[in-house]
């Protein structure tokens, strides 16, 4: 088969500027609420379907083949006979293909021959190549006579940018051409406001009996238990046609390619086996995660943030996943960092809310980013990402112990230190303050980026610039880290500053201090006044050591109350604020990464049993996704004797860090605290949960050395053995809890 191509679009007939099923993507995104969908994934490729896997309704959100923040495909749906086909199962191998088991519905058919139901067998096949989509069906007959199968499929391709797909309405739009028609292929076209022709080219075999612009059919004959196939494969082009054809992958080669690289990047990270089967499972859908939200930057490994919203880079996210990671593979943090660096900010430029030495927020290359509509191509309203960029230095030197990154990296650590206190302190209080320049920009520029995520009591929005309580904690750590990491290198002078300068930070935090909560409040606003709300955000403080122990104790005490633990894990927001809705994206829900980083903080301060009961709750909540998978979120609501947990309708499956924080609870409750450049590894009062008696870890990179773990929990009490070490010489402290 040779994958068809127009030579041009002259001579196309144009077709109304937007498809019915684009004008209804607002509308549909108020009505549509996924519940199971299924979901395959190749870092900026991803496709997600309903169980049958259909992509329906036309044109709704969270839907459809997506490459490069473009929709591709908009519509795909079978039938049978002019029926759905019925779902008997579905299940994804990894994040590459999806097997779905269906039986054709009961019919009359024209020769008034009754088909039952469960007589036919259909299994379809849903396979994500590089760039390339299969669907490839094989119906089997178990009647005891020959049938007559009328099967169609249905296409649209609404190219539509993910921030158009996401609600966001355009005044104006590309043109949009007439599908182009051959004997075995339909090809969408559409030239954007960005000048860029976009194309969808959907390949068929064999070529169906009939074909329009909208639907392909076959009229299959089938013996008594024979089968017959039918496969589409569907390609996104982007830019002007080539000259000539090309072969279109075989479904079989593309099976084996993914298969192969994923057991390449499996066989050089750290492998987990738990003695709990569910646990398992758990951390295997985790591991498969990461591969598959790798995207490729400059010939370097970075994580998409997660799908289907953020199939793209992501400063923050980007680089609290890679921190999460750094017991499954500290390279990830070392790409990470490299490509953060290359597109570190260089200008003033309001429209991209950009300052020199700024860490990006976002990265997108679809058509209304190029056209000029959004500004994120780069955008940079961010005020965490860059102390987090020099967090992530830091911990990746205490595991890898490279000299050479620390040294690439030292000018892009000085200008985003330089920005800190430049750019990032808008009123010059030694406080780090954000305030949206660009008018498409954030409104919120912290991790609670949702326009409503810092409501007062009285439901009020707090007058920018806002300067956010986790956010201090960040620059706390980061500058203390760095005069660590200075030092080691050689800059005693900036050390000895820095190292002051993190000290006046702390001391400084004690001004969002809530005397009669007891708490933290969420944030300072334009007058410096607290916004007295309970979240959260000042659990962040734990992780970057940021307080005071009673501090610490204190932030601890109110997490655990029932106001913010709900059963499955630590809300955003108390549901006693007036402004809680556990519905809602920040004012309630529950986010994993954000509750793997306060347990991670926990028990950096001591504080090791609320985090064991936090992981416990997220491992009771992950049983009830699929393939054992936490979402980005799932609503707040507070947890029952027979309760499970609500899913919140848009939440993105996988995302990268919602993943990564089990590899942050691992690291965490066992212990585990490298300091490679001293070649030491430190295992600090290992203690795994009730539920896990026996772990393993293998493969795991300290510097130079690899280092095989079995951690076995006996009573309350968890041991760790020194199973091998490969590789450079490595001494294993290990301290046992009392």
């Amino acid at each position: 088969m040779s994958l068809s191509r127009p030579a041009t679009t002259d001579g196309l007939e144009k077709a109304p500027a937007l498809s019915s099923q684009a004008k209804q993507t607002v509308q549909s995104l108020e009505a549509y609420r996924k519940s199971d969908d299924l979901t395959l994934i190749d870092g900026k490729t991803f496709l997600s379907t309903n169980p049958a896997g259909d992509i329906t309704p036309p044109g709704a959100p969270d839907v459809g083949f997506f490459y490069r923040d473009t929709r591709f495909l908009s519509h795909l749906e079978l039938h049978v006979n002019a029926r759905h086909a019925i779902v008997l199962s579905s299940s994804t191998e990894k994040t590459f293909v999806s097997q779905i088991e269906l039986t054709a519905a009961r019919a009359t058919l024209r020769e008034s021959f009754d088909l039952p139901e469960n007589t036919i067998h259909i299994r379809r096949l849903q396979l994500l190549g590089s760039e390339i989509f299969f669907d490839r069906f094989t119906f089997l007959n178990f009647n005891r006579t020959e049938v007559k199968l009328s099967v169609e499929l249905w296409f649209d391709a609404d190219f539509a940018d993910v921030f158009e797909v996401r609600g966001i309405g355009r005044k104006k739009h590309g043109q949009l051409y007439r599908p182009l028609l051959r004997d075995h292929s339909i090809i969408f076209c559409y030239r954007g406001l960005d000048n860029l022709l976009r194309q969808t080219v959907i390949e068929m075999s064999p070529a169906p009996t009939h074909l329009d612009e909208k639907n392909g059919r076959w009229e299959l004959v089938l013996p008594p238990s024979k089968d017959a196939q039918i496969e589409i494969a569907v390609h996104p082009v982007v830019g002007e046609p080539e000259s000539s054809e090309r072969p279109v992958p075989q479904f079989s080669h593309c099976l084996s390619e993914r298969r192969r690289r994923y057991e390449e990047w499996r066989s050089n990270v750290s492998y987990f086996d738990a003695s709990h089967g569910a646990f398992d499972e758990v951390l295997n859908t985790a591991v498969s995660d990461f591969h598959a939200l790798r995207i490729t930057e400059d010939k370097q490994g970075v994580l998409a943030a997660g799908v289907p919203w953020f199939a793209t880079l992501f400063g923050r996210d980007s680089l609290i996943g890679a921190y999460q990671a750094l017991i499954l593979d500290p390279r990830l943090a070392m790409d990470t960092l490299r490509v953060l660096a290359r597109r570190q900010g260089t200008e003033y430029n309001d429209w991209r809310d950009e300052e020199p030495g700024k860490i990006l927020h976002e990265f997108r290359q679809g058509e209304m980013t190029l056209a000029g509509e959004v500004p994120f191509g780069p955008y940079y309203g961010s005020a965490d990402a860059t102390p987090l960029f020099l967090i992530l230095l830091s911990e990746t030197y205490n595991w890898t112990a490279d000299g050479g990154l620390v040294e690439e990296l030292l000018p892009a650590a000085h200008r985003a230190l330089d920005w800190i206190d430049r750019y990032g302190d808008l009123d010059h209080d030694g406080l780090v303050e954000y305030s949206r320049r660009s008018p498409k920009g954030l409104v919120n520029q912290s991790w609670k980026d949702s326009w409503d995520a810092n409501m007062r009591p009285d439901g009020t929005l707090p007058p920018p610039p806002i300067a956010p309580i986790e956010v201090q904690g960040y620059v706390y750590d980061a500058k203390y880290r760095m005069s660590l990491l200075l030092r080691a290198f050689g800059d005693t002078r900036r050390a000895d500053q820095l190292k002051r300068e993190a000290a006046a930070m702390a001391k400084r935090i004690e001004a969002y201090w809530m005397a009669d909560a007891e708490f933290y409040a969420i944030a300072l606003d334009a007058a410096k006044k607290p916004v007295g709300i309970v979240s959260s955000n000042p659990g962040h403080l734990l992780f970057s050591r940021a307080v005071p122990k009673q501090r610490a104790r204190a932030i601890v005490k109110r997490l655990m109350h029932e106001d913010m633990f709900t059963g499955w894990g630590w809300r955003t927001l108390s549901d006693a604020e007036p402004t809680f809705n556990p519905l809602s994206y920040h004012r309630g829900s529950v986010w994993p990464h954000d509750n793997s980083l306060i347990a991670h903080g926990m028990i950096l301060n001591g504080f090791r049993s609320p985090a064991l009961e936090i992981m416990t709750s997220l491992f009771e909540a992950s049983l009830n996704f699929r393939n054992y998978r936490l979402p980005e979120l799932f609503c707040g609501v507070r947890r029952g004797d027979e309760d499970e947990p609500v899913q919140y309708p848009v939440s993105c499956s996988p995302q990268a860090w919602a993943s990564g924080s089990w590899f942050l609870l691992l690291s965490s409750i066992l212990g585990i605290r490298p300091s490679a450049p001293r070649k030491v590894l430190n295992v600090i009062e290992p203690q795994l949960p009730p539920w896990l008696d026996h772990l393993r870890i293998r493969q795991l990179r300290i510097g130079n050395s690899r280092v095989d773990l079995d951690f076995t929990r006996r009573g309350e009490r968890t041991f760790c053995n020194v199973e091998k070490i490969d590789g450079d010489k490595l001494l294993v402290n290990v301290a046992f809890k009392n």
